[in-house]
């Protein structure tokens, strides 16, 4: 269980508008090009919360929440996402969105760096 005593299945991540979910998932796919140029492979999850009502019980809203960049290298994996300013990796760096080729280079980098350091 995490420090903040939080069951990670319980934790959710927020519903987006279509128009930022969209946003995203381009900004996803500009990394996912500059990866596929460095002979990367990845894929673009977009991602759907889907909350069932029933009775007279209040439910969570259903509807897109953050994309993920999923990425593989002989290396290792890594996924990424964004809220636009800068890409986001659940190995733990983080890269500047306007530069999506540097965030490529550096990603692939971290990946051969840690799968070295195992």
């Amino acid at each position: 269980m995490p420090e903040n005593g939080q069951n990670p299945a319980l934790t959710r991540s927020p519903i987006l508008t279509r128009e930022e979910a969209a946003r995203r998932a381009a900004l996803l796919a500009d990394l996912q090009s500059a990866l596929q140029a460095q002979g990367v492979s990845s894929v673009l999850a977009r991602r759907h919360r889907l909350v069932l009502q029933g009775g007279r019980t209040r439910c969570e809203p259903s509807g897109p929440t953050d994309p993920e960049l999923h990425i593989f290298t002989p290396d290792g994996t890594d996924i990424a996402t964004t809220r636009g300013s800068a890409y986001h990796f659940a190995s733990g760096h983080a890269h500047p969105a306007a530069d999506p080729a540097r965030a490529a280079q550096a990603a692939r980098h971290a990946l051969g760096r840690t799968a070295s350091d195992a």
